[in-house]
């Protein structure tokens, strides 16, 4: 009992801090706010409900867990952003105007739209043929994947593993040209958006979840610039209500969506009633770990056995896998779950959780991660500062140099090794760029040049 009012004491002092953030940076928002706001949501709203609920969910229970250690978590991550937000004060006024958000939905709103409606349908027609020729509808369960994976081609399989990557990139255009559009226009931008929900539900709650609190963050930041406003209550309603129609029904159908097959409707349960059942998604709530738990296992482990670090394994194993395999067609790799199950001797699927890149780097060189965290996100921060500042008239490059690394920064539950596919696309998307703008020198100077007439 002592360890769930730590943990409702701790994630309490997170949402206040959260509310208290966002009164002080609101409207002038940058990536790094942003950022911010995600881990300050993820490691407050989410243990705050599993302390309410004093059982054991699918790995844990925090009934009789030290105290000591469920502060650590919460104070580690506290600690990292501070030290993230004070370094950041320095960095050039060039490079921080670069990050706000609210010039790069002027950016997002300029990328080509042909391109984006493009992207759009061919991630519509991917999901029927993923479908119908293939019986696979989103994530492909390990045990289904074992059975059918070999039989997947492999360009099939590489676009499932950006799927979500470009879906997102769509959405920020979506919303970028609604906000910016006018007249009819912002009524077309409008039914493309709300067509395009299908497909970004089919990726599970936590992502429609993170979308939503993008849209609505955009679309408040447009729309009233007052720190208080009737508007962000008349929002937050609407899109809390929508999160959970959501995921009621997402809860009902979970089980049809990731199985590898067709739906057979007789078995399908009707839309409307399970929309308003609100168990189902309050008994998973409870149930479901969140990503502060990877952190309570590796701490829990290091309090209890000094010395329990992976010493790189993680880190290499991640950037082996990042690589494309028909780069390296003999590449072998380890994933996480185990490499952990083997340095704490359980079974994988008692340690699968959201890993967050705060977890992974304590997990692998202990509390050097005070030092090593602040690094990454900032030199990641200056690195897309950078990007944006040299796409700054290629507006669709901007677009995808900047959702890249945006998705990477807001997906907190899986910032561990994604990174290194973060870096990986930034680099292919950098090799079209310096592709592109040298073809157009060339072409340039092959040009013929007409004298002036006299």
């Amino acid at each position: 009992m002592l360890g769930n009012i730590s943990i409702l004491i701790c994630a309490f002092v997170f949402i206040c801090i959260l509310s208290l953030y966002l009164i002080k940076i609101w409207p002038d928002i940058d990536i790094l706010d942003l950022y911010i706001v995600f881990v300050l949501f993820h490691f407050g709203l989410y243990p705050f409900i599993r302390g309410l609920y004093f059982g054991k969910d699918v790995i844990f229970d925090f009934r009789d867990s030290s105290p000591l250690v469920i502060s650590l978590i919460f104070v580690h991550v506290l600690l990292i952003l501070t030290v993230i937000k004070i370094i950041y004060r320095y960095f050039p006024d060039t490079f921080v105007e670069c990050l706000k958000i609210k010039n790069l939905i002027q950016q997002w709103s300029c990328i080509n739209k042909y391109l984006l409606v493009f992207v759009y349908g061919m991630l519509i027609f991917f999901q029927i043929l993923s479908y119908y020729k293939y019986g696979v509808k989103t994530y492909i369960p390990p045990d289904d994947f074992a059975r059918i994976g070999k039989e997947l081609p492999y360009w099939f399989t590489a676009i499932r593993t950006i799927y979500p990557l470009l879906a997102f990139l769509v959405c920020l255009g979506l919303i970028s040209f609604f906000l910016k559009s006018q007249g009819y226009y912002k009524y077309v931008w409008l039914i493309l958006t709300v067509g395009f929900l299908p497909v970004i539900t089919l990726y599970g709650r936590r992502y429609f979840l993170a979308m939503i609190i993008v849209w609505a963050i955009l679309w408040l930041m447009e729309k009233s610039k007052d720190r208080f406003s009737m508007k962000y209550l008349v929002v937050g309603l609407v899109s809390v209500l929508a999160f959970f129609l959501f995921s009621n029904i997402y809860q009902a159908y979970r089980y049809d969506f990731q199985a590898v097959g067709k739906f057979d409707l007789a078995k399908l349960k009707n839309p409307f009633t399970e929309s308003l059942n609100f168990n189902a998604t309050l008994e998973n709530f409870k149930a479901r770990p969140g990503t502060w738990e990877f952190n309570y296992l590796v701490f829990n482990q290091q309090y209890s056995k000094p010395g329990m670090f992976t010493d790189g394994k993680i880190i290499w194993e991640g950037i082996k896998s990042s690589i494309p395999r028909n780069l390296w067609p003999d590449k072998h790799f380890r994933v996480i779950d185990d490499i952990l199950a083997q340095l704490y001797e359980v079974k994988p699927k008692e340690i699968d959780i959201g890993k967050n890149i705060f977890g992974i780097v304590q997990v692998e060189f202990g509390y050097y991660s005070l030092i090593i965290v602040p690094m990454i996100i900032l030199s990641i921060l200056a690195i897309i500062a950078i990007l944006i500042r040299m796409t700054k008239h290629y507006p669709t490059i901007l677009w995808l140099f900047s959702g890249n690394i945006l998705f990477y920064l807001i997906n907190i539950e899986e910032s561990g090794n994604e990174i290194f596919f973060m870096l990986r696309n930034i680099g292919f998307i950098f090799i079209i760029f310096c592709g592109s703008v040298g073809a157009n020198k060339l072409l340039a100077m092959r040009s013929p040049k007409v004298r002036e007439s006299l």
